[in-house]
């Protein structure tokens, strides 16, 4: 299968584009964290309500630091993938070096293996996910004979 050649300026194009798609990405990230920031400030922090209010607020703020930890990933992933823009690397599989599809980057910016690279992955974590719930499971069902023996 010959591969397609891709004019120099289409290169550039195509590097530009995924270039300001990034930045807009990373700036509407920035604009959520900060009003989230700044909502959370306004919220007052008096001792007030009953217990069932102040679980519920504990409850917001363990969101709220979840959230702004894939925030955090987010923007790293977002900045990783700007200097492979600048190195020339954007847009190559991390896993077997050939090029991702303009089409799954347009849907995917921040994606960093292609197609088949991701399915493989993918299917080695089910496969890890359900090897790690079968051995969960033997070992309960190993633990709860044990108990019965006991008795």
């Amino acid at each position: 299968m010959k591969k397609e050649v891709i004019p120099e300026a289409t290169l550039e194009q195509d590097k530009e584009f995924f270039k300001k798609i990034l930045l807009d990405m990373k700036q509407k990230l920035i604009e959520e964290i900060s009003e989230s920031r700044f909502s959370e400030s306004l919220v007052p922090s008096a001792d007030i309500g009953d217990i069932i209010d102040q679980a519920g607020d504990e409850r917001e703020r363990e969101l709220s630091l979840l959230l702004t930890s894939r925030e955090k990933e987010k923007l790293s992933a977002i900045n990783e993938a700007l200097e492979k823009i600048e190195e020339g690397t954007y847009g190559i599989c991390e896993e077997c070096g050939e090029k991702i599809g303009l089409g799954r980057l347009k849907a995917m910016p921040l994606a960093k293996f292609c197609v088949s690279c991701q399915s493989k992955f993918e299917e080695e974590q089910s496969i890890q996910k359900r090897t790690e719930e079968d051995l969960t499971y033997r070992g309960l069902a190993f633990a709860t004979g044990l108990e019965e023996e006991e008795s």
